[in-house]
């Protein structure tokens, strides 16, 4: 990923991309590492797997809950959010959904793990939409056609550096496949791929905003497509591949609750 945005920026792209958790090293039994343990309150999680040591995501800070808690939990649900033990703080990595407004019920919601950031959060916390929007359409163009995967799964999620400065994460590939670039693919497998993992993604819905949005999501995924997409394929057909699988997805992206 950082290969890619190296050579877009020297392409002249003002694109940030999303940080992806590195790939520290691998263990061929997980069951025989000190404090393995606490792999045991994972569902079927098998007693002598092997795995792969990524790199850690700090969770958002207590400072950081406490507040989105007192801010959009009520009363009732606040008092049960707040109850974890101080030295046990929620590990706290918001799911980043451009593509949802906030369920009715969720301010009664206690639990903090994998707690979604909805879109109306996002615009409440004047955190910019537009950026993260167009940083989410390049990286699924680099997944598209610089890694040849679907991104179907992938979740991007909020954490913070050493500093407490606040990050945008891609995680969870363990979904993706593989695809052949044909026409069918790209307009059957890669949409369904995105259609499934909604509501991270934005949506096209004729709102104002919302259209900007969408706007912003489109032009960045097929700005990098046709950057990668060009060098890569001398043919015509490969290289309109990105705007079929953009035209599709225009024509079946559902509401959800945005018109609700």
């Amino acid at each position: 990923m950082r290969t890619v945005q190296r050579e877009l920026a020297l392409n002249n792209f003002d694109l940030d991309l999303p940080f992806v958790p590195g790939c520290l090293g691998f263990c061929p039994d997980v069951a025989a590492l000190a404090g393995s343990g606490t792999f045991s309150v994972i569902d079927n999680f098998p007693k002598h797997g092997c795995g792969y040591f990524m790199e850690y995501i700090c969770p958002l800070s207590q400072h950081h809950a406490k507040y989105l808690i007192r801010r959009y939990l009520a009363r009732s649900a606040q008092s049960r959010a707040l109850a974890c033990p101080s030295q046990k703080p929620p590990h706290f990595l918001p799911r980043v959904f451009l593509g949802d407004l906030m369920p009715l019920g969720d301010q009664w919601n206690a639990e903090l793990h994998d707690r979604p950031a909805y879109l109306d959060h996002l615009l409440a916390e004047r955190v910019e939409i537009s950026y993260l929007a167009a940083s989410m359409g390049a990286t699924l163009a680099i997944l598209h056609w610089a890694c040849g995967i679907d991104a179907r799964g992938v979740e991007f999620v909020l954490g913070r550096d050493v500093r407490g400065h606040v990050q945008f994460w891609l995680i969870d590939f363990s979904d993706c496949r593989s695809f052949k670039r044909t026409a069918t693919a790209a307009t059957r497998q890669l949409v369904d791929a995105v259609v499934h993992n909604e509501p991270f993604w934005p949506r096209w819905i004729n709102i104002c905003g919302l259209r900007e949005l969408w706007g912003r999501f489109r032009d960045a995924y097929l700005e990098v497509s046709d950057f990668i997409v060009g060098d890569a394929m001398s043919d015509g057909q490969g290289k309109s591949l990105p705007h079929l699988f953009m035209g599709e997805l225009e024509k079946i992206r559902g509401c959800g609750n945005l018109l609700a």
